[in-house]
């Protein structure tokens, strides 16, 4: 039998970065040991060819009660049979820049065979991350990334050097490219949010953005529903114009849309940007929302579990322009120096289509 374990620890608190002394590090990597309150759910496992022991893999998303990695989790739970792997998937409560790192040093302390991690940062993880690699560790990111050399590959759901652009026209798309809107997003240290909000601004200050379009504000939920639900009424407030708030976070789309649904102003301020299925349908039902984005955010998990496996037994090797083979899902390419694999494209969602999917 094999285990997928989900851990969370609440209470989880970084000391203060002040040196790098190794009882430092133990302390704090027993702390998210001792703390973790773990739930198991055992899943049945094919035995790996030529038998052996299980791989062992961490995966740590940026923060617990986010169904979007929840579904990540769930691409893991479909792979890891074939690949006699045992998965722990372990998060903080909040999507802090530093609040990944005990539990980076935990699973280093575990000695487990691979780690990935959606980062809440780009740069505050590499220490840790590099440890780790230089452990023997295999590390990956997915949904998100850290500098190239803190990790061996990169698991990307799109192309994300294009996403920018894809959201200012899909704001055009639902308010017929007129008006003042704003982004909703994540953390303001959010590598993969940030990206996208930089290639955006690009778009716009390039002149190729449609030109009815004015973006007002960026404002950020923190991935916490509370917080988000709070920007998103405070914009309402801000700019009494404003035509459209597009969050690129599945927490803050939702959020936003919550509001608009109680809101005199539903049907005048669009909401669109990156979300579920599952979350966002009562929200296209009831005309809240007219069309939203994401994809499947489950073939990242899947993607990642065969990448792992390969990189374990050498049948993959990291580098540019490397091709393997992930089954039921085709052949994916690690591309250019900096290791990324596209996961697939952007799927919309709206009325005609919102009941096919379920995620």
């Amino acid at each position: 039998m094999g285990l997928v374990a989900i851990a969370a620890s609440a209470t989880m608190i970084l000391a203060a970065c002040g040196g790098n002394e190794s009882s430092s590090e133990e302390t704090v990597a027993e702390t998210a040991e001792e703390e973790a309150v773990v739930a198991e759910e055992t899943v049945e496992e094919a035995p790996a060819e030529g038998g052996g022991e299980a791989l062992r893999v961490t995966y740590i998303p940026k923060n617990l009660g986010n169904p979007y990695f929840d579904a990540i989790v769930k691409g893991f739970n479909e792979a890891a049979p074939e690949l006699n792997m045992t998965v722990e998937v372990v998060a903080p409560a909040q999507a802090g820049a530093t609040d990944q790192i005990p539990f980076i040093d935990a699973a280093i302390q575990q000695q487990v065979d691979a780690i990935a991690i959606s980062p809440n940062d780009l740069d505050a993880l590499c220490p840790s991350l590099k440890r780790a690699m230089e452990a023997g560790i295999s590390v990956l990111t997915v949904n998100g990334d850290t500098a190239t050399d803190c990790r061996e590959a990169s698991i990307t759901p799109v192309d994300f050097s294009q996403l920018g652009r894809y959201l200012v026209d899909l704001t055009a798309e639902v308010t017929g490219g007129e008006g003042e809107w704003a982004f909703l997003s994540a953390t303001s240290t959010a590598p993969d949010q940030n990206s996208w909000l930089e290639g955006a601004a690009e778009y716009i200050s390039s002149g190729e953005s449609p030109a009815g379009l004015t973006l007002v504000d960026t404002v950020y939920g923190d991935d916490q529903p509370d917080k988000s639900a709070t920007e998103a009424a405070a914009l309402l407030t801000k700019y009494p114009d404003l035509a459209a708030i597009n969050a690129p976070t599945t927490v803050g789309i939702a959020a936003a849309a919550q509001v608009l649904s109680q809101s005199p102003r539903k049907g005048q301020v669009q909401v669109t940007g990156l979300g579920t299925p599952n979350q966002m349908r009562e929200f296209i039902k009831d005309g809240t929302v007219q069309k939203f984005a994401l994809w499947d955010p489950a073939l990242q998990g899947v993607i990642a579990a065969h990448l792992i496996a390969g990189l374990q037994n050498g049948s993959i090797v990291a580098g540019e322009q490397v091709a393997f083979d992930v089954p039921g899902v085709g052949e994916r390419i690690m591309a250019g120096a900096e290791r990324q694999i596209i996961a697939g494209p952007p799927q919309e969602f709206d009325a005609s289509n919102i009941d096919d999917f379920d995620f």
